[in-house]
């Protein structure tokens, strides 16, 4: 699939799934949002979401403690798909700065110091060198989403609520959204539908590695998805430019916004982190790179 191809299916499956949410708070079917969802007696709840109530109330919550493993469990057979394929954020990135990614904002640098070509690993070897050998980088990159995610959780335990929840891009697009249906419907103008934008736009504009670097939610799933072998992007050795000779291509590398480098292992963004967004497969010139299941 070419490359606006796998844009516009991520934007339409973006957008299906955030119409299915309004729909069902039209029709009052109780389905939530990804805060908080489910459908007659089923019930579930965002994973951060249900860390920061548990840290708040000090209390383990056994019938949200089953939700949160089957997400955990989900995230480590298919990886970060919801970041790729269901968050609405990239739908609403593409709206404010016409990016659906964030994009890498300098030049990729050569895999090694020396400026020489490395060697592109055999398939799973790439795998499992960005995800478990990071290298200073990576783990630094690493380090700051782990930080934030226990800012996230200590500040939830201390204020005995979830503190997070106010300012999570998610949360506060669908509560938009919600703002401008009671407006439509029942003519209650509110503030949210000026503070609710603003903050979501001060996120994804000013923080520009929001979603790489800075995601609670993002940090939460990479952690499950460390586990994760399925649609793993693996480069076929026989087609790739770099195997066995001195080009120097790294497109795939250039065009992962979490600067994974699937070929040697060396990028700053881990195997966990992948999205399954296909921009590596898509931006590849000899179509080198596939998802297989396994």
């Amino acid at each position: 699939m070419n490359r606006n191809g796998t844009r516009t299916l991520r934007l339409t499956s973006m957008a299906v799934v955030a119409i299915t949410i309004m729909i069902g708070a039209l029709k009052s079917a109780g389905t939530g949002s990804f805060s908080a969802f489910g459908v007659e007696n089923i019930s579930a709840i965002c994973p951060l979401g249900y860390l920061e109530t548990a840290f708040a109330s000090r209390d383990v919550m056994p019938h949200l403690l089953i939700s949160f493993l089957v997400i955990a469990v989900l995230t480590a057979l298919l990886g970060r798909v919801f970041c790729g394929w269901v968050c609405p954020i990239p739908l609403v990135r593409k709206l404010l700065v016409n990016k659906i990614d964030e994009g890498q904002s300098a030049s990729t640098k050569d895999s090694s110091q020396d400026g020489s070509p490395q060697p592109v690993l055999k398939e799973g070897e790439a795998a499992e060198v960005a995800g478990f050998q990071e290298g200073p980088a990576a783990k630094k990159k690493s380090s700051s989403g782990l930080i934030i995610l226990g800012v996230t959780l200590g500040t939830s335990a201390i204020c005995g609520f979830p503190v997070f929840c106010l300012i999570c891009p998610i949360g506060l697009v669908f509560a938009t959204l919600f703002a401008l249906m009671r407006l439509i419907h029942f003519n209650e103008p509110t503030m949210d539908l000026i503070v609710f934008p603003a903050i979501v736009i001060i996120e994804l504009v000013l923080l520009k590695k929001w979603c790489s670097q800075l995601c609670p939610v993002g940090t939460l799933l990479s952690i499950f998805s460390r586990f994760n072998r399925s649609l793993v992007p693996t480069v076929d050795r026989s087609l790739c430019l770099e195997a066995g000779t001195e080009n120097k291509c790294q497109r795939c590398r250039s065009a992962c916004s979490f600067d994974i480098d699937i070929k040697t292992g060396l990028g700053t963004g881990g195997i966990s982190d992948c999205t399954k967004c296909r921009e590596c497969a898509d931006n590849c010139p000899v179509q080198a790179i596939r998802f297989p299941w396994r």
